[in-house]
């Protein structure tokens, strides 16, 4: 969720008018300050520009690559190479542009309760937390830049340098720590009630106290040696759940919580070396390159007006049964999570046309509106899937098998919640009466509209699983797939094309600002051994295995009461991951686990956010209402969990056929 932040990167001008005088001295004041807002602004639009620009060179770089190599037997050379130095150019480029739009992720539950005043002294000690981290990686990915500069090291294949690329990466976290200290100045602006060089003083103050009361204990020595690893794993933890529960971006949150950890550890310079390089090496992942496509992807398929003939088809087919509109919205998601990697993209674009249809024939609201809830968590589920990405990445895993694990598990629990609102309007009626009966003839007229997706899912993931295609060359030509349909659908004109890709690039650097703190983090825990004492630990407890996944499973649903999807799984994901291994548990098959339960955290209060977006659709149906109609969904949630847990073959069948 968003955190209660200043709706620019500066004071807006009434803010800054209860803070200046209006005599000449306070005008030329009030210049400074907003000038530099346009300043960066400007600047973080037009890098990300470039960054849009290099996301659909690198589409179209991966769709001649798949071509040459499958038709003509001559791929591009160093394709790869390319993708991984694009990469850095959108990350790095997009960073600013995420940062203006406040696209960082916090957890907001407590803050939000909190006095507007003490909400911004909260709010200025995590923004000089997160400025810490960041300007450090500034420092030390430019650092590590020179290095490679120096060492004169090149790519194996097209022999291109790397440090001008390592460059781009340092000056866009650069530039975005210019957006996070105008971001702070607003906060003290609300906490010091004076002119602006007492704002500037307090922040400097300020600034230096943290980095003391942080760092001084370690690099004095005042902790050093009598903490041990595990210990300090374990504290970490705890400081961590504080900091975001006080609302600091959670990627800032890991970085600077795994500056500190390493420093104890390993000492200062091999924790500022990992500050300096992991930056880079996240960013310029070939593998992680299938994000942004599959984002872009989606984005396409959004803009395509696909939502509207996903519906209707579904409607033709199914909405003759109780509650038909319902479940004709439930089949709606499906086929658009079959394009979508994203469950808010899901629940808002089909919300906007199934619910008008189903106040129309007078549904109950909360089943209208639940139905439109839970529908959306199947577009984590349904391959692609932008969390089975982050999954894949953090343990290592197979991106292309997660795809394939969780086809069918999608299709069941899509069975699940229609099966559900059957049995709900079959008991009562009233929650939803059945739709118009269609004729064979108009049911198949009706798939002339949906076609496109379904060719557009048969190739990115039978190619997946035939082996024509790897996960990235799918998401390109998927990418590309989803572009020429929304052309030829007449519906992808200038605007929709450009904010196709502008919610790509903040969707992407938003992912990233979280993996890099991720990644560094996990070095560190890691070094902790903490996940492998805890999995000796929990392995050796007197309990049936089954049991211990039960205990984990119930934990994620508390947490997904309290923290967003993405969130969850990065935090603790590294964690559990060797506890499952050291069970036996199929990894692959525990990531479907991990969506399931990420979906119910989708749905439940108070951070479920796919119920907010749905109250945003459906602004008078109160939010009480919307929960209420949730209730029936997650008991099936519940059944599909406890289906994949007991019968793992439901979702291991396809990866196990995979070529």
């Amino acid at each position: 969720m968003a955190s209660d932040k200043p709706a620019s990167i500066l004071p807006s001008q009434d803010t800054a008018a209860q803070v200046m005088s209006d005599d000449t001295a306070g005008l030329l004041t009030r210049k400074a300050v907003l000038l530099p807002e346009r300043t960066i602004y400007h600047l973080s639009v037009f890098l990300n520009s470039i960054g849009i620009v290099t996301i659909v060179i690198m589409m179209l770089v991966t769709v001649a690559d798949v071509i040459m190599r499958k038709f003509f037997n001559s791929p591009l050379n160093g394709s790869l190479e390319i993708t991984e130095y694009m990469m850095a150019i959108v990350v790095g480029f997009a960073l600013a542009y995420t940062g203006v739009k406040k696209g960082h992720i916090v957890v907001d539950v407590l803050l939000a309760k909190l006095r507007p005043r003490t909400q911004a002294v909260i709010n200025s000690i995590t923004y000089i937390l997160s400025l810490i981290a960041f300007a450090i990686i500034t420092w030390r990915t430019a650092v590590y830049a020179g290095n490679m500069y120096a060492n004169g090291t090149y790519s194996s294949v097209l022999t291109i340098p790397n440090f001008p690329f390592i460059y781009i990466v340092s000056v866009g976290s650069g530039i975005f720590c210019l957006v996070l200290i105008y971001n702070l100045y607003e906060y003290l602006t609300k906490v010091i009630q004076g002119s602006p060089w007492k704002i500037w003083f307090g922040l400097i103050v300020l600034i230096l106290a943290i980095v003391a009361l942080f760092t001084l204990p370690i690099f004095e020595g005042g902790l050093r040696g009598h903490i041990s690893a595990s210990l300090a794993g374990l504290l970490s933890i705890v400081i961590l759940i504080i900091l975001l529960f006080a609302g600091m971006p959670i990627g800032a949150t890991m970085a600077f919580l795994a500056l500190l950890g390493l420093a104890y550890i390993a000492g200062l310079n091999p924790a500022l070396n990992s500050m300096g390089s992991s930056p880079y090496r996240t960013a310029a992942s070939y593998d992680l390159s299938v994000l942004p496509l599959f984002v872009l992807m989606g984005a396409f398929c959004f803009y395509s007006g696909l939502s509207r003939d996903l519906f209707n088809s579904a409607y033709r087919w199914i909405g003759h049964l109780p509650g038909g509109l319902a479940i004709a919205t439930i089949g709606a998601c499906a086929g658009f999570a079959a394009v979508c990697g994203s469950s808010v993209a899901t629940v808002a674009t089909i919300g906007m046309v199934a619910l008008p249809e189903m106040k129309k024939y007078n549904y109950d609201p909360s089943l209208a509106t639940g139905c439109i809830a839970v529908g959306g968590g199947l577009g984590i589920l349904i391959p692609p899937s932008v969390v089975m990405v982050i999954y894949a990445i953090l343990t290592e895993q197979s991106i292309g098998k997660l795809f394939l694990a969780g086809f069918i598990p999608g299709i069941l629990q899509a069975i699940l919640y229609m099966v559900t609102i059957y049995i709900l309007c079959r008991r009562n009626p009233r929650l939803g009466h059945p739709g118009e009966s269609s004729s064979y003839r108009e049911r198949f007229a009706s798939l002339k509209g949906v076609w496109g997706v379904l060719l557009l899912f048969l190739v990115v993931i039978g190619g997946i699983y035939f082996g024509v295609l790897t996960p990235t060359e799918a998401a390109g030509v998927g990418a590309f797939g989803a572009f020429l349909f929304a052309l030829g659908r007449r519906k992808l004109n200038w605007k929709n094309f450009k904010a196709s890709l502008f919610e790509t690039t903040e969707t992407t650097a938003m992912a990233f600002i979280i993996l890099i703190g991720a990644i560094i983090l996990g070095y560190f825990f890691a070094l902790t051994r903490l996940p492998n004492t805890l999995s000796d630990f929990i392995a050796g407890l007197p309990l049936n295995r089954y049991i211990i996944i039960a205990l984990i499973i119930l934990l994620y649903y508390v947490l997904g009461t309290i923290i967003s999807s993405m969130a969850m799984v990065v935090l603790t994901v590294p964690i559990f991951f060797p506890v499952i291994t050291a069970l036996g548990f199929d990894p692959i098959w525990f990531g479907i686990i991990i969506v399931a339960v990420v979906e119910v955290g989708q749905i439940t209060p108070p951070v479920g956010i796919n119920v907010f977006v749905v109250q945003g659709v459906a602004k008078d149906v109160p939010m009480y209402t919307i929960f209420k109609g949730i209730v029936p969904f997650v008991v099936a949630d519940t059944v599909f969990i406890i289906l994949i847990t007991a019968v793992p073959q439901i979702a291991l069948f396809l990866p196990g056929m995979m070529k």
